[in-house]
C-alpha cells in the first residue's frame, strides 16, 4: 500500500468510486452474496486507498501518530470522500473534520469505507473487529477515541459499540465521545414510505402489483434497517414474501458522551418544511428514555442531510464539544 499520491486526482477514478458506493448502498448485500467484485470490503482508507493494519504501514502513513484517535464513518451510498470540503477561512486545499481535529486538537484521524447495503448488525460487528485490529497495530498506546458517524454511519457505530462490549474489546473503554450527524435513530422516512408501499401493493389481489412490490423489495438489507433505525434480528431476516416484524434497539455506550447534530431544510427550524422534512431525509428528534446517555443536541439551520458531513459549522460544534472537560 502506497501512502503517497492520491488516486482521486483522476476525476474518472473518483467518479467510479462514487458509482460503486451508490451501488453498494442500493444492492450491496446482493453484490456480496453473488461474489461480485464491486462489493466493498470494509477497511480504513488513507488517501482513498485501503490501509493495511500493520505497525510498519501505520508508522509510515502516520509518522506523528498521537494517543488520541478520531474515526469517521460515512452513511448510506457514500464513501470517505463525503467528508471532504474546501479548507475554511479561505485557505487553499481541502479539509475533513478529522484533518481539522488533527490540526486543532492533536487527534490522529481515520476514515472507514464499507458496504452500506449490508445489515447494520453485520457492519457493526465487522467494524468492531476492525477497531480491534487498529489498536493491535497502532504504533503508540491509545488514550482517547472519538467516533463520528454521518447518517447510517452513526447506527453502525452504535452497533459496533454493542458488538465490542460483547467481545470485551479493549478499544471500547477508550471511547470518550460519539457524534451522530443526521443519524436516523427513529428511522428514515423514505424507507418507512418504501416499506408502506410494498405492504399496500402486496395487499392488493393482483399479480402485477405483487410483482412491483417484489421489485421494490430488492433494496438492500442496509436500507431496510433504516426503517426503524435498528438492526433486524437474525431470525427475522426477510425472505420471499416475508416481512420482518421485530426490531431490536441498538444500545448506547454508557460510559461515553453522545452528541446529536441535526440539520434543517430552512434557516428556521420551526418552519413547516423543516418540521415535516427535517434535513431532507431525517427529521429532528429529541433524546428519549431509549437513549438516556445523550447529553447534547444541536440544530444547525439550513444544513441539509448530506451537508452535515462537510460543513464548517458542524466542525465548529464538534471541536467545541471535544474541548469540553
Amino acid at each position: 500500500m502506497s501512502v503517497h499520491g492520491d488516486p482521486w486526482d483522476d476525476p474518472g477514478t473518483a467518479w467510479a468510486a462514487w458509482v460503486e458506493a451508490l451501488l453498494n448502498g442500493a444492492v450491496g448485500d446482493y453484490l456480496r452474496d453473488s461474489g461480485n467484485p464491486l462489493a466493498t470490503e470494509m477497511a480504513f482508507y488513507h488517501r482513498h486507498q485501503p490501509l493495511t493494519l500493520s505497525r510498519d504501514v501505520l508508522r509510515d502513513a502516520f509518522p506523528h501518530a498521537t494517543a488520541k484517535i478520531c474515526i469517521l464513518v460515512h452513511g448510506l451510498g457514500c464513501n470517505e470522500g463525503v467528508w471532504t470540503y474546501p479548507e475554511p477561512h479561505g485557505s487553499a486545499g481541502e479539509a475533513t473534520y478529522g484533518h481539522l481535529l488533527e490540526r486543532d486538537l492533536g487527534f490522529t484521524s481515520f476514515s472507514v469505507r464499507y458496504n452500506s447495503g449490508l445489515a447494520l448488525e453485520e457492519n457493526g460487528a465487522r467494524l468492531a473487529m476492525l477497531f480491534d485490529e487498529l489498536l493491535a497495530a497502532y504504533p503508540v498506546p491509545v488514550e482517547e477515541i472519538v467516533l463520528i458517524g454521518h447518517s447510517m454511519g452513526g447506527l453502525v457505530l452504535q452497533s459496533a459499540g454493542h458488538s465490542g462490549l460483547d467481545r470485551h474489546s479493549p478499544w471500547v473503554r477508550h471511547v470518550r465521545r460519539v457524534f451522530y450527524l443526521g443519524t436516523p435513530h427513529d428511522g428514515a422516512d423514505l424507507e418507512k414510505l418504501g416499506h408502506a408501499t410494498t405492504t399496500v401493493l402486496r395487499a392488493a389481489p393482483n399479480p402485477i402489483t405483487a410483482l412491483v412490490a417484489d421489485v421494490i423489495d430488492q433494496r438492500s438489507r442496509g436500507v431496510k434497517d433504516l426503517r426503524t433505525g435498528a438492526p433486524l434480528r437474525a431470525e427475522d431476516a426477510p425472505g420471499a414474501g416475508h416481512q420482518p416484524t421485530h426490531r431490536r434497539g441498538i444500545p448506547w455506550l454508557s460510559h461515553a458522551r453522545h452528541y446529536l447534530i441535526v440539520g434543517s431544510l430552512t434557516t428556521d427550524p420551526k418552519h413547516a418544511a423543516s418540521v415535516v422534512f427535517g434535513d431532507g431525509l431525517v427529521r429532528h428528534r429529541r433524546p428519549t428514555s431509549r437513549d438516556p446517555h445523550t447529553e447534547h443536541v444541536r440544530i444547525l439551520p439550513g444544513v441539509h442531510h448530506l451537508g452535515l458531513a462537510h460543513d464548517p459549522r458542524v466542525y465548529d460544534t464538534i471541536r467545541e464539544w471535544c474541548q469540553e472537560a
